[in-house]
């Protein structure tokens, strides 16, 4: 594990939130470099990497000795920290693994997953040229177009193929925009992986391609592809995956600066720019509503419950209630007239 380091100053701790995780990201630098031993194929994969994912990558060119990503990854993790790079190319030669090339992702400052490359001798009795010999003709900072081929790819029970994948698409998709230069599409890059045969693992074919456009005779241009850059065969190694705790976290995005809020259901704007809301209630119960206090809704002496319809002759008999009521309140006032004028004559 890393030591953690405290801020002794507000500029330290500037420094040291911004090399936190963050939910919108740049793009990602590749750091690349290799072992005590560099033979002149794996160095020429190392450089090709570096050529294509100019300016966002740092290379090394002296030699990293007891460097072992799958038995101890603290000195690894220290150099990606160091010059903040999220992925890493490592190249290094053995006699058990020769010419390999390690793909690792970086997280919080601590290995994602990683995923060897084992190169392959050129078929055909061909040799992998020199760096030096190549001519890519590739502009700086151009994204190439990417198209991955078989169907090891769509399988999603190989963990393999789904972390290479990952890996390269992180590696050379650059920075993210939301407008492309047609111009700018001058390479595609294709990963083709050959069909598994008897439990073997496919080889993976690397290849170069300068898009070219010729006249056509019509508005639109004929699009040719050529060939560019050296051949590379790999066939996959170890692999070793990310928890899903930490991928989770590591795939975890935040709101996009340019991105709409999202709409609220049931909620609207009309033409006068008033917010109008329609709040959805449940089934109301009204046997416990407060009515209007009335005689003729009071719950009678021999009634079961305040359901029961009354009868006519209940319906009769508050009709002659009703009706002696009155009468009495009539002879009140009559009285209280008759008294209120022999007051006056008096």
């Amino acid at each position: 594990m890393l030591r953690e380091v405290k801020a002794k100053n507000p500029r330290t701790a500037r420094i040291l939130k911004s090399r936190e995780p963050q939910l919108i990201e740049g793009p990602k630098k590749t750091l690349i470099f290799h072992g005590a031993k560099c033979p002149q194929p794996l160095d020429t994969v190392l450089k090709t990497f570096h050529a294509l994912t100019k300016p966002h990558n740092i290379l090394f060119h002296k030699k990293n000795e007891n460097l072992h990503p799958y038995e101890n990854s603290e000195s690894l993790e220290f150099l990606a920290n160091k010059n903040e790079c999220g992925l890493v190319a490592f190249g290094s030669h053995n006699k058990k693994r020769p010419n390999c090339v390690t793909l690792a992702r970086v997280f919080n400052s601590e290995l994602l997953d990683l995923v060897e490359l084992l190169l392959l001798p050129p078929r055909d009795g061909e040799v992998i040229p020199p760096i030096n010999e190549l001519v890519m003709d590739v502009g700086l900072g151009l994204r190439p177009m990417m198209l991955f081929t078989g169907s090891p790819w769509d399988d999603p029970t190989s963990t393999a193929h789904i972390i290479l994948k990952s890996t390269l698409l992180d590696m050379f998709k650059g920075e993210e925009t939301t407008q492309i230069d047609v111009e700018g599409l001058q390479y595609v890059l294709m990963v083709g992986a050959e069909e598994p045969q008897d439990g073997l693992s496919p080889v993976i074919h690397m290849r170069w391609y300068r898009v070219v456009t010729k006249r056509s005779g019509h508005k639109l241009p004929r699009v040719e592809l050529q060939e560019v850059g050296p051949k590379f065969d790999f066939k996959v190694g170890r692999t070793r995956q990310a928890a899903p705790e930490v991928q989770k976290e590591a795939m975890k995005q935040g709101k996009r600066p340019n991105e709409e809020a999202r709409t609220k259901k049931n909620v609207i704007t009309d033409s006068m720019g008033d917010k109008i809301g329609r709040v959805h209630l449940g089934k109301q119960d009204l046997s416990d509503l407060q009515t209007r206090k009335m005689k003729g809704l009071k719950r009678r002496a021999g009634m079961e419950s305040d359901d029961e319809e009354p009868t006519m002759e209940d319906m009769m008999e508050d009709d002659v209630i009703s009706d002696s009521d009155e009468v009495e309140e009539l002879e009140e006032l009559e009285e209280k007239k008759s008294s209120n004028k022999k007051a006056r004559k008096n």
